[in-house]
């Protein structure tokens, strides 16, 4: 199997995140590197989207430049594996771990019912996800989150349409960001995603790291 390991950056990436991809088991597939300098992040998602079908890897992992990896991020996405599975990170402005928010947004609300209320109030705290995991559940259907650790099926590209990654400003002034407009995008195509729970990455500037 061929993966392809992409990271779409401004500048640089930070040496703990490419130490990070360095360690990973790769689990004896064929695993080829590359990243995206000097484009806004939906140009640089989109670009890798494409290299990852004209490499013909049949899945991609994109990595944000600031996200620490576990070294078993491979091997737990390919557990029971799905056309879109995200990792969890907390966000860098978390102060308290266990009352922070992280980048996967629920799929229902509190009265049970599905929704798509993004950003703040539909997001997972740390706690509620590492309760899940403690729960024994590893594979949770999600309504989407940040693709800053997204494990994904290339054929998904192939699925939908061009670009897969867009910023969309609203007349509200309300805004999606690219990767939930990719999510969007996989919801109306019928293509769910997940997040795998075993997945809790650290992110850098603040070290914030998810509680094991």
């Amino acid at each position: 199997m061929k993966i392809l390991i992409a990271v779409p950056t401004f500048e640089t990436i930070y040496p703990d995140t490419f130490k990070s991809i360095y360690d990973l088991d790769k689990c004896g597939h064929e695993v080829l590197f590359e990243f995206v300098r000097g484009y806004d992040c939906a140009t640089a998602r989109n670009s890798i989207a494409q290299k990852a079908i004209d490499l013909d890897a049949e899945y991609v992992l994109m990595v944000d430049n600031d996200v620490i990896l576990p070294s078993d991020t491979i091997k737990n996405f390919l557990d029971d594996v799905k056309l879109v599975t995200i990792g969890c990170y907390a966000h860098r402005d978390s102060d308290n771990i266990y009352r922070g928010r992280t980048c996967i947004c629920k799929l229902y609300d509190e009265h049970g019912k599905k929704h798509f209320n993004y950003p703040l109030e539909s997001e997972y705290t740390a706690q509620e996800f590492m309760d899940m995991r403690s729960d024994g559940q590893y594979k949770v259907e999600i309504h989407g989150g940040g693709m800053g650790c997204a494990f994904i099926k290339t054929d998904v590209f192939r699925m939908l349409e061009y670009p897969w990654y867009d910023w969309v400003n609203y007349k509200s002034r309300g805004m999606l960001s690219e990767d939930l407009y990719f999510c969007e995008l996989c919801r109306k195509k019928g293509i769910k995603i997940f997040t795998d729970t075993r997945v809790t990455c650290g992110h850098m500037l603040r070290r914030v790291q998810m509680v094991e």
